[in-house]
């Protein structure tokens, strides 16, 4: 199903939510690009089509909270938890939006999170990537099975999250990486937070070269960073460097994201934070 508010025009920010509690990151870093771009963004809501699938199987079991009892889990409880999860998320989204006069769209689908998401959103600047799904859903940090209304996060004025944390971008001193530091210095800048550069390079010539590439534009912008060696570009090593930084967000190019699925979803999960990509299709530079 699919709800849009408000007609939009120019850029698209497209931040996907999931049965994960990782959601509300992923908006603050959505929100925040879209007021530096103005850009609309799109919220995915995708409904874990294995979650559903699951519940079906006779032999799963949850562990009630309260009465510490294991005991079947209904497919109708699981179904309308995902609906209350998707009103809640969207009311979420509406209130963010309206705080920053902001466009915005809402629509839910149902599949493989990391999946369903690319194959939706073709049309976009950036991608926001919330946490992957691991598989069951986060119905103690936003509803039960029963469709009862647990914890509930609030619609934050500011960045409270951002702002606590620097935003981490991947260099690599190509057009692509000038593109992605120019969205992580406009994210940076709207949440008042400290940008981190990590700079790829495999050499100390290399590294010197591409720093100076970059700080010569963040100085021309009359900003500051930090600056990071990064030697190669495993995924441990991006989350070694992530984690080291404490970051807010990551922000790379799709074109250095793990073209393999389940190599991003494994990304996703450790990574701690959300994962910013920018598109190879349209200007997100602002």
């Amino acid at each position: 199903m699919s709800v849009a508010e408000r007609g939009s025009t120019g850029l698209r920010i497209v931040v996907s939510f999931d049965t994960t509690p990782a959601g509300e990151a992923a908006l603050e870093a959505a929100i925040g690009l879209a007021a530096s771009l103005d850009a609309e963004v799109a919220g995915l809501f995708v409904e874990d089509v294995s979650l559903v699938r699951m519940a079906a199987l006779p032999f799963t079991r949850e562990f009630g909270l309260t009465s510490a009892l294991l005991r079947p889990i209904d497919t109708a409880d699981i179904e309308r938890a995902l609906r209350l999860q998707a009103q809640q998320t969207r009311d979420l989204l509406a209130a963010a939006a309206a705080a920053l006069n902001l466009r915005w769209s809402f629509q839910v689908v149902r599949g493989q999170s990391v999946n369903a998401v690319f194959e939706l959103s073709e049309d976009r600047a950036l991608l926001v990537l919330g946490a992957a799904s691991a598989g069951v859903v986060a119905r103690g940090s936003v509803v039960s099975a029963g469709g009862r209304r647990e914890s509930r996060p609030s619609a934050r004025q500011g960045f409270r999250y951002l702002s606590s944390r620097p935003v981490v971008v991947l260099f690599d001193g190509s057009e692509r990486g000038m593109r992605s530091l120019a969205a992580a210095h406009a994210l940076a800048t709207r949440a008042a937070t400290r940008l981190t550069v990590l700079v790829t390079a495999d050499t100390v010539g290399d590294f010197d070269r591409r720093r100076q590439q970059a700080r010569a534009w963040v100085l021309a912008q009359g900003a500051a960073a930090r600056y990071v060696w990064l030697k190669g570009r495993s995924i441990e090593g991006v989350l070694q460097a992530v984690g080291a930084e404490n970051a807010s967000a990551l922000l790379l190019h799709e074109d250095e994201a793990p073209a393999d699925r389940r190599v991003l979803r494994g990304l996703l999960r450790e990574l701690g934070c959300p994962l910013v990509l920018v598109s190879r299709r349209r200007d997100a530079s602002g």
